[in-house]
C-alpha cells in the first residue's frame, strides 16, 4: 500500500511552502464544523455501547460511555497490540461498573460486527459508485461470495463440534455470550444506524475539512478516499497506521486531479482532528478514569473553593464614602 500510494505520488510530492499556502487560508469556521463532526461520531459510538449494555440490563451514563469510548480509542490507536489491549481495557471498565462478563463480550462483539458490516457497506457504495474502481471490487465481491459459499458446503457444524470438543470453556463463554444479549429487530436497526452514523460523521468531518481548504472533489471520490485511508490503518500493523493512511488518502485525492500541497493539506487537518485530537482527548479521559486520579482531583478541587471562600471573608471591606451636609 505505502509503495502504491508513493508510485502515484512521485512526480506530484508536494514541497513545504505549497503545503503551507494551501493551510494558511483555510476556512476557520468549516474547521469547527469538522471538529464537532468528530466530536459528534464518538458521541454516537458511545451511544451505541450504553444502548448494547442498557439491552442486557447494565446501566451506562452516557458522560461514563463517552470517557471510556475515548479512552479505549486511545489505548488502541497509540499502544502495539492496542486493539487487543483496548478490549482488555474496556472489559476492565465494564466491570467496574458492575456488568457482567458474558454481557460484556456480547456488547464488543455485537458493537464490533455491526461496526464493520457497516464500514463494509460503505466501502462496497464508495468502490462500486467510482468508475475506475467498479470492475475490479465486482471480480473481488464474486470471489468473496464463492469462498463464502464453499465455505458454508464444508458443514461448519463438525468445526463447531470439534472447538466444542478441543475447547469447551471457550464454546461455554460463546453461548453465555449469545444468551446474556439477544436483540430484537428493532434493536438491530437502532444499532445498526448508530453503527453507520459513527462512520457518516466521520465522512463528515473529512468533507468539512475539504471545504475549510477549498478541495472541491465529487462525494465519491472523498469517500474513496476516506475508505482507502481506513482500509489502510486497518492492514498496517502500526498503531493507528500512521503514514500508511495518510499517503493512502492522499493518493487517492492526488489521482483525482487534487494538487499535491491541496491534498497534503486536507489529509493533514483530518487526521490532526480525527486522530491526534482524539489520541489526546483519550488519554485524558483514560487519566480522569482512574480513581486515584479524580480523588486528588476532588481534593484540590476543595481546596481551591475553601481558598476562595476564606479570601472572601478576610477581604478588606470596600470603604463607603458619604456626603456631609455642610459640604452642601
Amino acid at each position: 500500500m505505502t509503495a502504491l500510494a508513493l508510485f502515484v505520488l512521485k512526480d506530484r510530492l508536494p514541497n513545504v511552502d505549497e503545503v503551507w499556502d494551501s493551510l494558511s487560508g483555510v476556512s476557520l469556521g468549516w474547521l469547527a464544523v469538522a471538529v464537532l463532526a468528530e466530536a459528534m461520531s464518538m458521541g454516537v459510538f458511545a451511544r451505541l455501547f450504553s444502548r448494547l449494555l442498557a439491552l442486557g440490563g447494565a446501566r451506562l451514563t452516557y458522560p461514563r460511555a463517552v470517557a471510556v469510548t475515548y479512552a479505549r480509542n486511545a489505548v488502541s490507536n497509540s499502544l502495539p497490540a492496542g486493539p487487543v489491549l483496548s478490549i482488555a481495557y474496556t472489559t476492565r471498565e465494564f466491570v467496574r461498573l458492575g456488568a457482567a462478563k458474558p454481557l460484556i463480550a456480547a456488547t464488543l462483539v455485537l458493537a464490533g460486527t455491526y461496526s464493520t458490516a457497516t464500514f463494509a457497506g460503505l466501502s462496497l457504495f464508495a468502490l462500486f459508485g467510482e468508475p475506475s474502481t467498479r470492475t475490479p471490487t465486482a471480480i473481488a465481491f464474486g470471489a468473496l461470495l464463492f469462498a463464502v459459499g464453499v465455505l458454508l458446503r464444508l458443514r461448519p457444524r463438525r468445526f463447531t463440534g470439534w472447538l466444542h470438543r478441543r475447547s469447551p470453556k471457550a464454546m461455554g463463554q460463546l453461548r453465555a455470550a449469545r444468551d446474556a444479549l439477544r436483540l430484537a429487530g428493532r434493536d438491530r436497526l437502532v444499532i445498526a444506524g448508530l453503527a453507520l452514523a459513527n462512520w457518516l460523521l466521520d465522512v463528515a468531518c473529512l468533507a468539512a475539512v475539504c471545504a475549510a481548504a477549498g478541495v472541491r472533489v465529487g462525494p465519491h471520490t472523498m469517500l474513496l478516499g476516506y475508505v482507502a485511508a481506513k482500509m489502510a490503518a486497518t492492514l498496517a500493523l502500526i498503531p493507528g497506521g500512521l503514514g500508511i493512511a495518510e499517503l493512502g488518502m492522499a493518493a487517492t485525492f492526488v489521482a483525482a486531479g487534487v494538487t499535491g500541497g491541496a491534498a497534503a493539506a486536507v489529509v493533514a487537518l483530518y487526521r490532526l482532528i480525527s486522530y491526534w485530537a482524539i489520541v489526546v482527548a483519550g488519554w485524558i479521559a483514560w487519566l480522569m478514569l482512574r480513581d486515584g486520579v479524580r480523588a486528588r482531583l476532588a481534593v484540590a478541587g476543595r481546596w481551591l473553593w475553601e481558598g476562595f471562600l476564606w479570601s472572601a471573608r478576610n477581604a478588606p471591606c470596600a470603604v463607603t464614602y458619604g456626603v456631609r451636609g455642610d459640604d452642601l
